[in-house]
């Protein structure tokens, strides 16, 4: 194969409903230099992320995953489908538990929502439980009957329920086993909103209650891609585990005090890939 090397630029938590994205930084656009946009998810409500993608960068190819905010208001499963369609008229890869390859480099996307697990299997009930209770996912994003799946019947439609993200994310997972015992970790990215590692939790969340419903430990699929890009956490994050590098560029919530939430967002953040064993000269931070 033909070493091909490739600038990534890392977006998430763009949180558009709350305020503008200005596509130029330091004197020239975000977007100067990349080969290809990576948004991983939060960008806005529904489908309208996706027209933002395609009018600000229109001439880049674009990789996209559904983060928790774009469900609200909508349809559990109806929004996929939306997502999918809308996606495919504006040339956008949308990916849920799909493929796509450029340049010899395997993109793999999900949104991967979580186990509830990262306290252990003892604490798994009451994750589940304060997220239910205290997170707006779950009352904020609707669940139709063909949402729920025939062993789940015992479930009703309403609002949704972590049962229903927890059986997505085991989903996922699955998919993704499946998906990276293909190919080269070298030439593998992997995209999902939530976090794939427990040093994705940020300190001041170490130990939160809420915490195993933002980040999982997937230790065991760390070192079979060569990057991992998420988002949901709000936080910067750059590290390295068996090889694979883990990355998040979060802006975070805008308030008109304070302006954006994630100070270390950097909104032009290129990530260099390349499909042959040396790669990512960017540092850690």
């Amino acid at each position: 194969m033909e070493d091909t090397t490739m600038k990534l630029l890392i977006l998430s938590d763009l949180h558009l409903d709350m305020a503008p994205m200005d596509l130029e930084w330091e004197g020239q656009r975000i977007d100067q230099g990349a080969d290809l946009i990576i948004l991983a998810g939060d960008i806005d409500e529904g489908t309208r992320g996706l027209h933002w993608a395609r009018q600000s960068f229109p001439d880049k190819p674009i990789v996209y995953v559904c983060g928790n905010h774009e469900f609200y208001e909508h349809s559990w499963g109806g929004l996929l489908a939306e997502m999918r369609d809308t996606a495919a008229k504006l040339g956008i890869d949308f990916l849920e538990n799909q493929t796509v390859e450029y340049g010899g480099i395997r993109f793999l996307g999900c949104s991967l929502w979580t186990d509830f697990l990262l306290d252990g299997a003892e604490r798994q009930p009451g994750a589940m439980q304060a997220a239910q209770s205290w997170l707006n996912d779950y009352r904020w994003i609707q669940v139709q009957q063909e949402d729920i799946p025939t062993d789940m019947r015992w479930l009703t439609p309403g609002t949704l329920d972590a049962e229903l993200t927890l059986r997505r994310h085991q989903a996922s997972v699955a998919w993704l086993e499946q998906e990276l015992s293909k190919g080269s970790p070298e030439s593998t990215v992997v995209v999902t909103h939530h976090g794939p590692h427990r040093n994705s939790v940020p300190g001041q969340f170490l130990g939160d209650p809420l915490s195993p419903a933002f980040v999982s430990d997937l230790e065991c699929l760390m070192g079979k891609s060569c990057q991992w890009v998420h988002g949901h956490v709000h936080a910067s994050m750059d590290y390295q585990v068996q090889g694979t590098r883990v990355v998040c560029n979060p802006r975070g919530y805008s308030h008109s005090i304070g302006g954006i939430e994630n100070k270390r967002f950097r909104p032009n953040l290129l990530v260099d890939i390349s499909n042959s064993p040396s790669t990512n000269d960017l540092p850690n931070h």
